[in-house]
């Protein structure tokens, strides 16, 4: 916020000195504020007061071309929703994860078995099916996606397999239209803040939080 406030201050001067005009600056001043709002949203979806598990199920192509990414992920989102979710139990993403490994045939199985299985009353279930830091055919620009149908699995359901509700989560870093060269960013730069955008967006769907308004337009260096 110190920061925004010395941006408007620099922008007053300019303007003092250019002979601008006071509306016109007072316009640029009122929509750098609107581009800084931050805006209260409750939880797509509550589990407040449940025990959870994040299931994670990752694209072939992914999974070969970024090994790793799919634990880091579930483990990322896990932590996060232990963290600010009120009243909820997570299950360890490593006892998940060993789950997996011990159940080759998970992801073939009815939905409420799933949670049956894990011994929970939902599942958060991440469908991973895009995920690269380049254009398709590019390898000189950094173009990162993110993308993946998140479903949650009841486990009181009355339907044996399906979802109580989906959310489709698509993220970019760098944010566009900005593309950056490879000499402009690092690998882990662009991995990271493309990481970071779609953990924070997922995790968002289940606990209150407070998100900008026009996230397109908010510049967070500004509120540091």
């Amino acid at each position: 916020m110190i920061r925004l406030l010395l941006s408007i201050i620099v922008l007053l001067l300019v303007a003092a000195v250019s002979g601008c005009s006071v509306f016109a600056f007072g316009g640029s001043m009122m929509q750098a504020h609107e581009d800084q709002k931050l805006i209260e949203k409750y939880a797509a979806y509550d589990v407040e007061g449940k025990t959870v598990a994040v299931v994670i199920d990752t694209d072939l192509a992914v999974h070969y071309e970024h090994p790793g990414i799919s634990n880091l992920i579930a483990e990322a989102i896990a932590g996060r929703i232990a963290k600010f979710a009120k009243n909820v139990q997570v299950i360890h993403p490593g006892l998940v994860a060993q789950w997996q490994f011990e159940t080759p045939q998970w992801s073939a199985m009815p939905t409420t078995e799933i949670a049956t299985s894990l011994n929970v009353d939902c599942v958060i279930y991440i469908d991973l099916h895009n995920y690269r830091l380049t254009p398709p055919g590019n390898q000189w620009l950094w173009e990162g996606l993110c993308s993946a149908t998140i479903g949650i699995i009841e486990a009181n359901s009355y339907e044996q397999d399906g979802f109580a509700e989906t959310f489709d989560i698509s993220v970019t870093f760098p944010k566009r239209p900005s593309v950056l060269s490879r000499e402009e960013a690092s690998e882990a730069d662009i991995e990271r803040g493309l990481l970071n955008e779609f953990i924070k967006e997922t995790a968002w769907l289940f606990y209150f939080h407070v998100e900008p308004k026009h996230p397109d337009r908010y510049r967070q260096e500004l509120e540091k």
